[in-house]
């Protein structure tokens, strides 16, 4: 096996050059979207990294920014980078211009990919900085140049960066740089391969851009949503619909806001995609009531929870089965931990358990052991360590969870907010109120003394409606408070984590 990863994405488009590769939604209203094969995309591989190396090779490990829109021309640049044996930086969701100037000084990156009108404003700050500003390189659309063309692929070590992307930012505060080097994303690859085999003629639409590399190296056709501008936060439902509609896709992967807003928009305008086959909704805690909303407008895919982190992907996948979905009042359950990862729970304490849920044990000790709560702690050989990890070997994810009996991981709580009340979880909670009607976000944040939670809420509900459908899961003497607000911040990544940071 190479070292560089990026020889499974040039084999893959070597050996079909004629096969589509990558479909680009239309720029803009009325115009055509882009579809590239393997030999166009290989051609603009190509002429990226003549554009780059126009000045002299890029060193073994160089920083290189990708501070360009979403589009075809950012997937090539991006391979382009890591065929030369350079890192691409992927700068944080939403990164303001201050934030990308902070990450230039930070990484030490000497070129970053920019727009043609970018360069043109801005040249005079990257001189300034001892940055070089790379805009696209003049290549025809359609990538016609003579022959296949065979972009540079340089051995690297294996421990090398091969990505530097960034975490949602919602436990730290701030987005933090995830660092994953070739040999783990060789195995996350692998990982995602033998959870998802691919097959010939798949179409995919991931939300996630990093799904994008994984379909080029298996084949795979990725159909990237139409989002206005490439921004999660400009989602218009009717688009995504239309495109659905049109494009006849075979597996969707999005986290909850993504797929919150198209069930509500199917909601008031019913269609139904008995194409699709498999759906993965991941990023934050999936709320059962979304699993279950899904079902009647994708007949015929399977619902997959897919619960990782940016630094571990995947932990854990749950193929959700037809019936009753799981218990909200025991958290979020996410699945098996998939294989070849080993999982442990830090300093784990009892976490109160329905007393009507259909388990008996003949052996109390048993039934002590597996109810217990604590930071999941993962290592494997997809896992990224961060360079000063808080366990030698070991990945500390921020997240609070148990196993059943069954051998299921459940989610209770997430850093910042994870004490226990009387052996309840905050995730638990908030997971019985997103079933209450009229609750649009919930957020429960246990109190410093112990005494209960605060619990913040958006939407119709009562304050009465809240404390009675807390008490009816758990019993009385939970809820310390209910504070309603207009919204609870969330991470600019997904749009779905609670910033527990910024409750109080």
């Amino acid at each position: 096996m190479h070292p560089n990863f990026a020889e499974r994405i040039f084999s893959e488009l070597q050996r079909h050059p004629a096969r589509p590769a990558l479909r680009w939604p239309a720029a803009r209203p009325g115009a055509s979207a882009t579809t590239l094969n393997g030999a166009q995309l290989l051609a603009r591989v190509a002429a990226w990294q003549h554009t780059l190396e126009a000045r002299g090779p890029l060193p073994l490990g160089a920083p290189v920014m990708l501070a360009h829109p979403g589009s075809p021309d950012l997937v090539a640049a991006l391979l382009a980078v890591l065929g030369l044996g350079a890192v691409p930086v992927l700068p944080p969701a939403g990164a303001t211009p201050r934030a990308l100037l902070a990450l230039v000084r930070t990484e030490r990156i000497k070129a970053a990919i920019v727009t043609k009108s970018t360069r043109r404003r801005l040249g005079w700050l990257g001189q300034l900085l001892g940055c070089r500003l790379v805009a696209s390189p003049r290549t025809s659309p359609e990538g016609t140049e003579v022959g296949l063309a065979r972009p540079t692929l340089r051995a690297v070590p294996a421990a090398q960066p091969a990505l530097i992307s960034h975490s949602s930012g919602s436990v730290a505060g701030r987005p933090t740089a995830v660092r994953r080097s070739h040999t783990v994303l060789q195995a996350q690859h692998a990982a995602l391969r033998t959870q998802f085999p691919p097959w010939p003629g798949q179409r995919d639409f991931p939300l996630f851009p990093n799904v994008i590399l994984h379909n080029l190296a298996v084949g795979a056709l990725s159909v990237v949503p139409d989002l206005p501008g490439g921004r999660l936060v400009a989602l218009d439902p009717a688009r995504l619909v239309a495109q659905l509609a049109t494009e006849g896709a075979h597996t969707l992967t999005g986290n909850v806001f993504y797929f919150s807003q198209l069930t509500d928009y199917l909601a008031a305008n019913p269609a139904a995609f008995p194409l699709v086959r498999a759906l993965g909704i991941g990023g934050s805690p999936v709320p059962e009531a979304l699993l279950a909303a899904l079902a009647p407008y994708f007949p015929q895919a399977t619902r997959y929870v897919i619960y990782g982190a940016s630094e571990a992907e995947p932990i854990a996948v749950r193929a959700v089965v037809p019936g009753p979905g799981a218990d909200p009042r025991r958290g979020y359950c996410v699945g098996r931990p998939v294989a070849g990862l080993a999982i442990r729970l830090q300093a784990p304490v009892p976490v109160w358990q329905p007393a009507d849920i259909a388990i008996t044990f003949s052996d109390k000790e048993l039934r002590s052991a597996i109810f217990q709560a604590g930071e999941i702690m993962v290592r494997g050989a997809h896992v990224a360590l961060p360079a000063q990890a808080t366990s030698p070997g070991w990945l500390a994810t921020g997240d609070f969870g148990y196993f059943d009996a069954l051998g299921q991981l459940w989610l209770v709580g997430r850093r910042g907010a994870a004490a226990l009340v009387r052996g309840v979880g905050h995730y638990q909670v908030e997971h019985v109120l997103r079933h209450l009607a009229g609750v649009a976000q919930a957020a429960a944040l246990p109190r410093p003394d112990g005494t209960g939670f605060e619990i913040f809420i958006v939407g119709t509900t009562s304050a009465e409606a809240v404390r009675a459908a807390v008490e009816a899961a758990f019993g009385p003497g939970l809820v310390a408070a209910v504070r309603p607000r207009p919204r609870l911040a969330v991470d600019g990544r997904h749009l779905s984590k609670i910033r527990y940071d910024l409750l109080r």
